[in-house]
């Protein structure tokens, strides 16, 4: 079968994992990315925390996607055409025979007045850039004109993405504070949750041992309680209760990219698109939908939540599913085989959850470093391991 023309659009998890399968066959797809770049989005926590310079967890893709048949473009996605087989991006237009949509997920604020406004989000490596200069800028401010809202930090939502933030949040701003001689009396990490518990779906002695670690370490946990409204230094909670604070750092939730239902795609209420088991579009079968933006439900009826182990097996699967394709083979139905969970609390303590073990301490830090080295060696081998862990990427 001759090759058709392929076109990917994002190049996060799922993205990048159709791309590298496909070109280890040599089959020849265009990539269409906002950023030149491809970043660990579950490391994001600890770019915004301090733990180290924001290129640390970034790598170009020119250095991932380097054959002939690979072609990388730096431009934004702004519609879909189904039935004319088309892109429109910002610099022009793109047609396909087979599109793989891997446009990742946005922030929710689940029509919450002011939260969008009046929070930092965690999504991309400028967020975590924003949320360190500003932390940063207003905990300095301190020095002179100590309002003691400068000095408290809040968070909303204790899933992975707010508890792992807040961790390296609780090792870093100590030593910010004392590094510039400024005053900790002030100083406040607060993490509000609408349940009972930090970290849900977690196995139940890790989420309690996280959430005794973090009040160890000064972090004032506020649990069922949610953001009702959000000013510029208030915070108003269901209760009636009100925060004062001037960071407030929103990761209480995520939605698809709204391209998917602008384009007229079958969506649920957080516009993810409903895919077969073959991870194709009910309304299209020559367009794949993966990650944060496919509706995909497994036997059980449960659908699979944004996670970045959910998004690379689905980009590694369509991809060889496309490969019988060409080879005039029937595909294979998805099957999502979880990996665990590794959670970091700062650079010095962490907890895991893989199969029916569980790890703490080091041991979990281990688990999670080890899982970003097995991951840079399967996007591009020892070269991006070793050669490019590092590099100089305007971000």
């Amino acid at each position: 079968m001759e090759h058709r023309k392929i076109l990917i659009l994002g190049a996060g998890y799922a993205g990048m994992a159709a791309a590298v399968q496909l070109q280890k066959h040599h089959v020849p797809f265009t990539l269409i990315n906002k950023h030149n770049y491809h970043y660990f989005k579950t490391l994001l926590h600890e770019a915004a925390g301090g733990r180290r310079s924001l290129q640390t967890y970034a790598i170009a893709l020119d250095d991932i996607l380097t054959k002939d048949t690979s072609h990388a473009v730096k431009d934004a996605v702004k519609s879909i055409d189904i039935a004319g087989k088309q892109v429109d991006t910002e610099h022009g237009t793109y047609t396909y025979d087979t599109l793989i949509i891997a446009l990742g997920s946005q922030t929710a604020y689940f029509h919450v007045p002011g939260l969008k406004e009046n929070s930092f989000v965690l999504n991309s490596l400028e967020n975590a850039k924003q949320i360190r200069t500003h932390i940063e800028e207003t905990f300095l401010s301190y020095k002179t004109t100590p309002n003691p809202e400068a000095l408290r930090v809040v968070i909303g939502g204790a899933g992975l993405t707010g508890v792992e933030l807040i961790g390296e949040l609780a090792d870093y701003l100590p030593h910010f504070l004392a590094s510039h001689d400024i005053p900790a009396d002030d100083f406040e990490l607060m993490l509000v949750h609408s349940r009972s518990e930090i970290l849900p779906g977690v196995d139940e002695r890790l989420r309690h041992l996280a959430a005794d670690k973090l009040q160890e370490r000064g972090v004032r946990l506020v649990l069922n309680e949610r953001i009702v409204s959000a000013g510029p230094q208030e915070i108003v909670l269901q209760s009636g209760a009100t925060l004062r604070a001037q960071t407030l750092i929103w990761t209480g939730g995520v939605e698809a990219n709204p391209v998917l239902t602008q384009a007229g795609f079958t969506v649920d209420n957080r516009g993810r698109a409903k895919v077969n088991e073959f991870l194709q579009s009910v309304d299209d079968p020559d367009v794949y939908i993966v990650g944060d933006n496919s509706l995909f439900t497994e036997s059980s009826g449960e659908s699979l939540p944004p996670t970045g182990q959910v998004a690379e097996q689905m980009g590694h699967h369509l991809s060889n599913n496309l490969l019988r394709q060409l080879r005039n083979e029937e595909p294979e139905p998805f099957v999502f085989h979880n990996r665990g969970m590794v959670a970091s609390l700062g650079p010095k303590y962490g907890v895991a959850e893989v199969g029916h073990h569980t790890a703490k301490g080091l041991t979990a830090l281990i688990l999670k470093n080890g899982t970003k080295a097995k991951y840079l060696m399967h996007l591009g081998g020892p070269h991006v391991l070793f050669e490019k862990h590092q590099q100089w990427i305007e971000i």
